[in-house]
């Protein structure tokens, strides 16, 4: 998704409601969520060293 490469190496707050709907899973919001917390938790993962 091409919006998460504008974020690369960015800060970026994030507001509580895109958590609850990655953990609610809700179907309006899934494939953007999943996405976005999959590419940060790899992010997380490479920054320290795993």
């Amino acid at each position: 998704m091409e919006w998460l490469a504008q974020l690369r190496r960015q800060v970026v707050g994030l507001d509580t409601a895109p958590l609850i709907y990655f953990m609610e899973e809700n179907l309006t919001y899934l494939e953007m969520t999943d996405a976005f917390f999959e590419a940060m938790f790899r992010g997380f993962e490479v920054s320290l060293g795993l």
